[in-house]
């Protein structure tokens, strides 16, 4: 994603990945155990995190691509 520009669009894959590993994690502690809580926040966190980098990068790409051909 170093073709991206925008702090905003930096920004948005971290804080995608911090909501999805909370709501996934928090339930989760109520039952005693730390660790199983701790790999599933970190499992969701990473997927979010590059899921959400991927689909940007396309809708840049595509953006500046479909701009580059009406010029």
């Amino acid at each position: 994603m170093s073709d991206v520009d925008s702090p905003v669009l930096r920004l948005i894959p971290y804080l995608a990945a911090f909501t999805v590993a909370v709501f996934l994690g928090l339930p989760m502690m109520g039952g005693g155990n730390l660790l199983t809580p701790l790999v599933v926040m970190a499992i969701a966190y990473f997927v979010t995190y590059y899921l959400v980098r991927y689909v940007i990068g396309l809708i840049v790409r595509n953006r500046r691509n479909s701009t580059d051909d009406q010029e």
